[in-house]
C-alpha cells in the first residue's frame, strides 16, 4: 500500500530525514512512502525469541516498530554487563516480578572483560576487613555461587585452599588471616603446619599455610551466559549487547533517556528510555559513572594486568588444591598461586599466576596495548602516584615479572621448588580495575554512588575482587539500595 500525506508518512519521513535536516513537505523529489519496511508486523519469531528472549521477539514483531526499535521504555536499565549487572538484573526481577529491565552491554557479548578473564576462584573471605561491605558480601556471595551452580548444574568445585607462609615472620600473616576470616564467618579455618602441608599438597614446601575448605573454583563466564539465558526466558529484560552508552539525558517526565550504539561506530544512535539507571561500568566505572551524572573527579580507575602462565597436560595435576602466598602488601596482589580450573578454555588446566602490572590501556591485554587518553589518565591521578612511590619496589617488581617469565615463576617457587620453566605455557591475561583513594591508599571496599541526575540513576564506581564470588550478595545490596532510593515497593508488586 501507498501513502502520501498521511500522519503516519510525516512522523516516519521526518525521523528519516532528521538527520539531514530536510522536511518530507518541502523535499520535491520524495512522492510517496511504503507504509511498513520488509518484516515489520510479522508474527513473533520463535528463533528470535529463543537467542535474545521473548520481549526483544515481542519488540520486533510490533506492527509499529517505531514504538520500541531505537527508543525503547523500561523501568530502569543496568549498564554493564559482567557478573554485577548481570547479577543485579537478576536480583531485581526477582524481586519485583512486574518490572521490565533493559541490560546494556557494549561488548558482543556479556561476561567478557573481568569476568571472563580471572582465575575463577570462588573465595571464603579471608583478606577483606572485618565489617566491610566486602567481608559480608564474600562469605553470603560463596554460599549463593556454589547453590546457583548446583541449581543450574554448572561445573563448581569446593576443592580448597592453602594460603602458605614459607618462614616464621610470614607466618604472622598467616595468623592475621585467620583471625580476620574467623570474625567475617568463613568456616573450617585451620592453620597447619610443614607435616600436614605435605600430606595435604606434597609438592609443596612452607613453614605454615592456613587451610580454607570452603573455598572453590568456578568458570565464571559460564556463570555469566547462565544468569543471562535465565533473564532473557523471563520475558522482562532486554539484553541489548554492542550498545555502548554513549550519553545519558533526564527527560522533563523524570526519566533518563540513555543514547548508545555499537561501540568505534558512528551511527546508528539508537535509544533506551528508563525510569532509572543503575550503572556497574567495570574497567569504566569512572568514565560511565561521569557520564551518568556522576562526580567525574573522584574514584578513577586504574587498571592492573594479571598474565597466567598454566602448566603442561602432563603436569597438570602437580596440586589438587588453590595455593596462594601471603599477602604481599600495598592493597592489590595476592601474589602469583596455583589454581586448577574447570574451565574449557583453559584446557581444564591448572593456571599459576597472576602479576599484576599497571596496563596502558584500560583493555590491555598485552604490555604494549597502549591508548593515550588511558596513560594519561594514570598520569594525571595523583591517588596512583601516591600509591605507586610508597610501593616502588612492588610496583617495579610486578611489572618486572610481567616482561620475565623466569622472575614470574621464582614467585611461585618459592612454595612450589620443584616447579621449572619447561613445565608451563603461556595462558591467558586478566584486566582488573582498581580505585585509588587520598594518600595512595587501594579503596577495601566497594563503592556505590548514590542519588544523582536528580536521584535517578546509581553508579557502582568501585568493585574488584572478590566481586565475581560475591556477585550474588552485591546484586542484593543494590537492590536494598535501590528500594531506599527509589521505593519501588510502593509501585511494583514484590515477591
Amino acid at each position: 500500500m501507498l501513502l502520501s500525506q498521511s500522519r503516519a508518512v510525516n512522523r516516519r519521513a521526518l525521523l528519516a530525514f532528521r538527520f539531514s535536516g530536510a522536511c518530507p513537505n518541502n523535499n520535491k523529489s520524495i512522492q510517496k512512502l511504503w507504509d511498513h519496511l520488509p518484516g515489520e508486523g510479522d508474527p513473533k519469531k520463535k528463533g528470535l525469541e529463543t537467542l535474545l528472549g521473548p520481549l526483544r521477539a515481542e519488540n520486533f514483531g510490533n506492527p509499529d516498530p517505531l514504538k520500541t526499535v531505537g527508543h525503547d521504555h523500561f523501568d530502569v536499565a543496568v549498564v554493564g554487563g559482567g557478573i554485577v549487572g548481570l547479577a543485579t538484573a537478576r536480583e531485581i526481577i526477582r524481586r519485583y516480578p512486574t518490572m521490565k529491565v533493559a541490560l546494556l552491554e557494549k561488548e558482543a557479548e556479556v561476561a567478557g572483560q573481568q569476568t571472563g578473564h580471572n582465575s575463577g576462584v570462588i573465595h571464603a573471605g579471608l583478606y577483606y576487613q572485618s565489617g566491610s561491605q566486602m567481608a559480608k558480601t564474600c562469605v553470603r556471595g560463596a554460599d549463593l555461587m556454589y547453590a546457583y551452580c548446583q541449581e543450574h548444574d554448572l561445573p563448581v568445585e569446593r576443592c580448597g585452599k592453602l594460603v602458605v607462609a614459607c618462614n616464621e615472620k610470614e607466618h604472622e600473616q598467616v595468623e592475621k588471616l585467620y583471625r580476620q576470616g574467623t570474625a567475617n564467618g568463613v568456616k573450617g579455618l585451620k592453620i597447619i603446619y610443614s607435616d600436614e602441608i605435605t600430606e595435604l599438597e606434597p609438592n609443596v614446601k612452607a613453614y605454615s599455610a592456613l587451610y580454607s575448605p570452603n573455598t572453590g573454583i568456578v568458570n565464571y563466564w559460564l556463570v555469566g551466559q547462565s544468569i543471562a539465558n535465565e533473564l532473557r526466558k523471563s520475558g522482562r529484560v532486554d539484553i541489548k549487547t554492542s550498545f555502548e552508552a554513549k550519553q545519558f539525558h533526564k527527560s522533563s517526565n523524570n526519566s533518563i533517556t540513555i543514547v548508545g550504539g555499537e561501540k568505534t561506530m558512528d551511527g546508528p544512535h539508537l535509544e533506551v528510555i528508563a525510569q532509572h539507571v543503575i550503572t556497574c561500568g567495570g574497567l569504566y566505572a569512572d568514565r560511565l559513572s561521569a557520564l551518568a551524572g556522576g562526580d567525574p573527579n573522584q574514584h578513577k580507575i586504574v587498571t592492573f594486568r594479571g598474565t597466567y602462565y598454566q602448566l603442561k597436560p602432563e603436569f597438570r595435576t602437580l596440586i589438587r588444591r588453590n595455593i596462594y602466598p601471603v599477602p604481599s602488601g600495598g592493597g592489590i596482589p595476592v601474589g602469583v598461586h596455583f589454581t586448577p580450573t574447570v574451565d574449557a578454555r583453559r584446557g581444564h588446566q591448572t593456571i599459576v599466576g597472576p602479576g599484576a602490572c599497571i596496563t596502558f590501556s584500560r583493555e590491555g591485554y598485552r604490555f604494549w596495548d597502549l591508548r593515550v587518553k588511558d596513560v594519561w589518565n594514570n598520569m594525571m591521578n595523583a591517588n596512583f602516584w601516591s600509591f605507586a612511590l610508597k610501593n616502588l619496589n612492588l610496583s617495579l617488581g610486578e611489572v618486572y615479572r610481567d616482561l620475565s617469565k623466569r622472575a614470574f615463576l621464582k614467585s611461585a617457587q618459592s612454595y612450589v621448588p620443584g616447579l621449572t620453566g619447561d613445565m608451563v605455557v603461556q595462558s591467558f591475561s586478566g584486566v582488573m580495575a582498581q580505585v585509588f583513594e587520598k594518600g595512595g591508599i587501594a579503596a577495601s571496599d566497594f563503592i556505590v554512588e548514590r542519588r544523582v541526575m536528580d536521584g535517578l540513576v546509581m553508579n557502582v564506581r568501585n568493585a574488584p575482587s572478590p566481586a565475581c564470588t560475591a556477585g550474588f550478595a552485591i546484586g542484593e545490596m543494590i537492590a536494598d539500595c535501590a528500594e531506599e532510593d527509589w521505593q519501588w515497593s510502593k509501585k511494583f508488586k514484590q515477591k
